[in-house]
């Protein structure tokens, strides 16, 4: 009955499926740029590390003796030791179009630069443990320089961003339920107000109250599984024709790839997000709007 009613409605019927569709795209749209914001969190937050320079003298064994002691602190990510010959290496290939800047270098007829253990964390508060360490007495001859100070404003200033981020995208999604649950609570009760006559007809000739109510409850269902279903098709699309621009402006960013490996997961969201609050919604509107 609900299935005929939407075939019957027509025009009004297709108008509210794509009325729900819009919670739904925008739900989708957040899953997707969940992606690119992941990303863009993890490039930042790599840009987040501090370098612990040793001294000279310091043997290698000495260096991964410290890092195994930085790596014990909870929150710890990526450690990375650079001795001083691939610190040369890796300043002269990338300054090798810089010939006065590479002679400079030759003429000082040594290697100027230190053994470094680049360390990046889940936290600032990581990142001052790391530097309480290894400013201790049992490091002090050892270390050179720690260059925390000097980027801890910095630092602060990205897991600033990258916490507001994630806080912004939890409030979205919030405010995202509120709105499908109103979109489809007006649909269904247009839908119970533009049959009262009908209803109370159906009542008359001695309906069930359990079939009155039901017509309009798989309404509900199916504006969402209908909605789910177009707006996939509708992120599939859109997903296929922005990936070239995304992955123009953020090198190693591929949308199409990443929809597509979690194509299914999208779609059970999108199902539940559709099906569960055109259900939900119906039964409030039925509950305030159908008196039978």
């Amino acid at each position: 009955m609900g299935w005929q009613n939407l075939v019957r409605d027509g025009g009004i019927a297709v108008a509210n499926v794509f009325i729900i569709m819009v919670p739904i795209l925008l739900t989708s749209a957040l899953f997707v740029l969940k992606d690119v914001s992941d990303f863009l969190v993890n490039e930042l937050e790599s840009k987040a590390d501090i370098s612990i320079y040793f001294n000279e003298s310091v043997s290698r064994d000495d260096i991964l003796k410290a890092e195994d002691e930085i790596r014990a602190i909870p929150g710890i990510g990526q450690l990375d030791y650079i001795s001083k010959e691939d610190a040369l290496t890796a300043f002269t290939k990338r300054h090798e179009n810089d010939p006065m800047l590479i002679e400079s270098l030759q003429e000082v007829n040594d290697n100027p630069f230190l053994p470094v253990l680049n360390v990046t964390a889940a936290s600032t508060s990581q990142y001052e443990q790391v530097a309480t360490l290894l400013s201790g007495e049992q490091y002090k001859d050892m270390v050179n320089k720690i260059n925390y100070s000097e980027k801890k404003a910095v630092i602060e200033k990205i897991f600033a961003i990258t916490d507001g981020a994630q806080k912004v995208s939890l409030a979205l999604f919030g405010l995202l339920g509120i709105i499908s649950v109103m979109v489809t609570f007006n649909t269904v009760r247009m839908a119970i107000l533009s049959r009262g006559v009908e209803v109370g007809i159906q009542r008359l000739v001695g309906a069930a109250r359990w079939f009155i109510r039901g017509q309009f409850l798989v309404e509900g269902l199916i504006f969402g599984v209908l909605g789910a279903l177009f707006s996939l098709f509708v992120t599939m699309v859109a997903c296929w024709y922005l990936n070239p621009v995304i992955a123009t402006i953020l090198p190693g960013m591929n949308i199409w790839d990443n929809l597509m490996s979690n194509l299914w997961v999208l779609f059970g969201i999108q199902l539940a997000i559709g099906a569960g609050l055109g259900i939900f919604s119906s039964l409030i509107a039925v509950g305030r709007y159908l008196k039978v």
